[in-house]
């Protein structure tokens, strides 16, 4: 079967990457995705491990359609009948560069052709089939979501303070920042403790998505069987290690929404959370160390900080030769000053942002 995998945009190459370690097959890459084909092991094991995606979709059909009775023939006779017997649809539509183009009678059209190609209807039920229908070029392509939610929701965070990072954004800093996992990591602006928490799931090997229910397991053809085997399978890969990961904030109702946080994953003792103010001294006790920095500042947007120029400044100036990791951020005014940083342009939800790293080279 073909996949779309869908994630954060900017972060394409990074799923690649991560879907080759999972020992699949990507191609057709871009900045919000990847498509991969593989069997029904591969589109759970994508759903269990993978840290870095949104949602991961099911091409159910993709031929040409110019016009609205071709799309109408294409989607009526496409095998999403066969899938489910839920007739509670969402259907997304994207267009461009087609005939079709007037997104609601495109809606119209695919939804009445979805139901009319369902063989037998059960009652209706409680949770919703979403359906992704992108038209390009006049070839109509349609998609099933497997995952539900969208998979940076993983199940551990009971709250979040304003703006919060996201899981999966959390994980791909972690990653970008080539952490080596038996040197201390700070967060010294950790809010909901994400950061922290993707660390320490990503050293210990702990699946990001064990803690959660997917909408393949709603399907027809879901097999119970393989799905109880993978999901045993990733438990004993995970590893038993002890790590220095440090999470601080200075507001004492963030630090005890990250602890809650951590609780829910049985994590609390792994991580060392703290109540205090960034100060670049903080640092000077891993001077004779390589340790890693990465951490989600303020940028002064929905979350206003005085001073923020100089909290830059202060934030840069504390990577020196033995720190490396970095900060993602949309604040501008101020700059690393140094040959040794790399900038990725990263997106933390609608703001368009830098990671700016340091790496060990």
């Amino acid at each position: 079967m073909k996949l779309l995998v869908s994630c954060p945009a900017g972060l394409g190459s990074l799923l690649a990457s991560e879907l080759k370690r999972l020992q699949l097959k990507p191609f057709n890459t871009f900045a919000k995705g990847s498509w991969v084909e593989t069997d029904l092991e591969g589109l759970y094991r994508i759903n269990l491990r993978s840290r870095i995606a949104n949602k991961v979709y099911i091409q159910i059909a993709s031929w040409e359609a110019k016009n609205f009775d071709q799309l109408f023939e294409i989607i009526k006779k496409s095998d999403y009948g066969q899938r489910t017997s839920n007739s509670n649809i969402s259907l997304k539509v994207t267009s461009h560069h087609s005939q079709l183009s007037a997104q609601r009678a495109i809606q119209s059209v695919a939804h009445k052709a979805l139901l009319e190609g369902i063989t037998h209807f059960s009652k209706e039920q409680e949770y919703t089939e979403e359906l992704l229908l992108l038209i390009e070029k006049d070839q109509a392509t349609l998609l099933l979501n497997s995952s539900g939610p969208s998979l940076h929701q993983r199940g551990y965070r009971t709250q979040t303070g304003l703006a919060p990072l996201k899981e999966n954004l959390a994980a791909a800093l972690v990653l970008l920042s080539s952490w080596k996992f038996k040197s201390p990591l700070i967060d010294p602006f950790c809010w909901s403790g994400t950061i922290a928490i993707e660390a320490l799931l990503l050293a210990k090997n702990i699946a990001p998505w064990s803690h959660r229910n997917f909408a393949f397991e709603k399907f027809s053809r879901f097999d119970q069987h393989l799905w109880n085997k993978l999901k045993e399978e990733a438990k004993s890969r995970i590893f038993d290690g002890n790590y220095q990961i440090y999470a601080s904030d200075m507001d004492p109702h963030m630090i005890r929404i990250a602890k809650d946080n951590a609780r829910s994953r049985g994590l609390e003792n792994d991580i060392h959370f703290e109540i205090k103010r960034f100060q670049k001294s903080d640092f000077s006790a891993f001077s004779s160390d390589d340790h890693w920095i990465i951490s989600n500042p303020p940028y002064g947007k929905r979350i206003v900080a005085s001073d923020l120029k100089s909290l830059y400044e202060e934030i840069y100036s504390s990577f020196d030769e033995k720190s490396f990791g970095g900060i993602i951020t949309s604040f501008d005014q101020v700059k690393p000053n140094s040959e040794k940083r790399s900038a990725k342009p990263i997106f933390n939800g609608e703001d368009k942002c830098t990671f700016w790293t340091r790496k060990l080279n």
